[in-house]
Formats: structure tokens, sequence, C-alpha cells
């Protein structure tokens, strides 16, 4: 099978959330885009995903979203499933989740290939600040009972570039080995992080790291040359990578972001 261009698709749930995040791409999307999806089975538009994923060969197939948990969508199996007989052998099916409901569903959390958790701190008063909840999901807990490879995203602001050594060391002491530490979309500040450490290569023009057995990857945004399909709530299909900037919705948003650049939104999927 070719090699496709586009590196994975997301499949973008919307709806009531768990967390309540200040920098939720969410609140940066028009209302239609967010309409609830978490009740629908099959998501609007799936077929046109599906085959667009067989026409390119997207070898990686993201349950994530807008400003949800993908989680507390009705039919994660039933979806899985669907997908896994319509799709070209080899897929790889992955979680992007904030991990609140992980070992309540942990038979769900099984069906998927691998998981990505966004934690952007172990202190409940940091991650208070940004999830909007001090109930920190146990990471240890569901690496444990998950049987599949668990990743973390950590999202970083001035709550928490600070905890960063901190992070990385608990990570690796309780079994994470890969974490991504993410610039927030058209964030202008620099963090001075990861000083002394050189990069042992580049992934879409990203240092990757090996940091105590840990591959920590410093994510930008704007800089990446990393492509996707994004098929949101409302049925819109996008091959847009950062979805504030895709065409189909720019123009009903550019509005508000011009006045939020400096408190700018999470913005797409690693």
């Amino acid at each position: 099978m070719p090699l496709s261009k586009v590196d994975f698709a997301n499949i973008l749930f919307a709806g009531p959330c768990n967390r309540c995040c200040p920098d939720c791409i969410g609140h940066h999307l028009p209302a239609r885009v967010n309409h609830s999806n978490l009740e629908q089975f099959p998501p609007r538009n799936i077929t046109g995903l599906i085959d667009a994923v067989n026409a390119l060969h997207i070898h990686r197939i993201i349950f994530t979203a807008t400003n949800t948990d993908p989680q507390l969508y009705c039919c994660e199996v039933a979806l899985l499933d669907t997908l896994r007989e319509r799709i070209h052998t080899g897929a790889e099916y992955a979680l992007h989740t904030n991990g609140a409901l992980a070992l309540q569903k942990i038979e769900a959390f099984r069906h998927y290939d691998k998981a990505t958790i966004s934690i952007p701190s172990f202190n409940p008063h940091t991650y208070a600040r940004m999830m909007g909840s001090s109930d920190v999901p146990d990471i240890a807990c569901i690496i444990e009972q998950a049987d599949i490879p668990i990743n973390l995203s950590m999202l970083l602001s001035a709550h928490n570039v600070g905890e960063i050594p901190q992070y990385l060391k608990h990570c690796a002491a309780i079994g994470v080995r890969r974490v991504v530490l993410r610039k927030r979309y058209a964030e202008m500040r620099e963090w001075n992080i990861l000083q002394g450490e050189q990069p042992k290569y580049f992934y879409r023009q990203n240092p990757v790291y090996d940091i105590d057995g840990v591959e920590v990857t410093y994510w930008t945004f704007e800089t990446t040359t990393s492509t996707s399909l994004n098929l949101f709530a409302d049925g819109t299909l996008s091959e847009t990578y950062l979805m504030a900037e895709m065409q189909e919705i720019r123009a009903t948003v550019s509005d508000h972001t011009s006045t939020t650049k400096n408190s700018p939104p999470e913005s797409g999927s690693f």
C-alpha cells in the first residue's frame, strides 16, 4: 500500500464536556461545528471520511474533539467496529482524551490501538487552573489497566511551564514512554525549556529528545509540516491541519480570534 500524504484523520466530537479548559479550541470555532454529536451513531458524513481514508490510504484514525471528551461519545466501540470493517487493513485507531473516563470506560479504552491523554500537570492546583477541575486522572492506574500504549500531551502555559522537569521525572517513574510538550496555537512567547538537551531527531520540524528514557517532542503548531483530514460534528470534512485556519470557518472566527491572540486555543492533534 502506498504511503499517504496525510498523516492522520480526526473524527471530532462535540458537546458537553467533563472539564472546562480555558484554552479549548471549541471556544474559537462557530457553533455549527460544535453542535453535539455525542448521541449520534454513526457521526454525520462518516461515509465521506471512510471513503477519503481509503482513497488516500491514511494509516491513523483519531477519535478526538473540538470541545468535549471523546469518551463521552455514546458508541465508541460500535464506531470502532464499523471503521475496522470498512477501512483498509492495517489502519491504526487512536484516542485523544483528557482521561477523565478512562478507568470508568476501560473496556472501551482497550479497543483502541493507542491513546494520548492530555495532562497539563500532575499538581491538582495547576491542573485545576488549566482544566477547570482538580481531579487529576490516575495515569499510573490507567497504564496498568489499559494494555495499550499511552502517551501524554502537556499543553504549555505560564501556569505549568516551570513544572516540566518534575513532570517528565514523574512520567519516567510511572512508565510513560512518550510525551508531547505543546505550545498553544499562536503563542508568541518562547519558553526556555529543555536547556542543555540536544534533539535526537526532528519529526515534522519539531525537535524530539530522549530524557531519562522518555521520548519528548516539543510541538509548535504553526511550524509543523503535519497534515490531517478532519471530520467535524456537523459533517464538515476539511484537510486543513490547523482547525482555526480552515477556509470553511476562518471568516466566521476571524473577528473573535483577533481579540484573543494573547490567549490562543489548543488546536490540532498529534
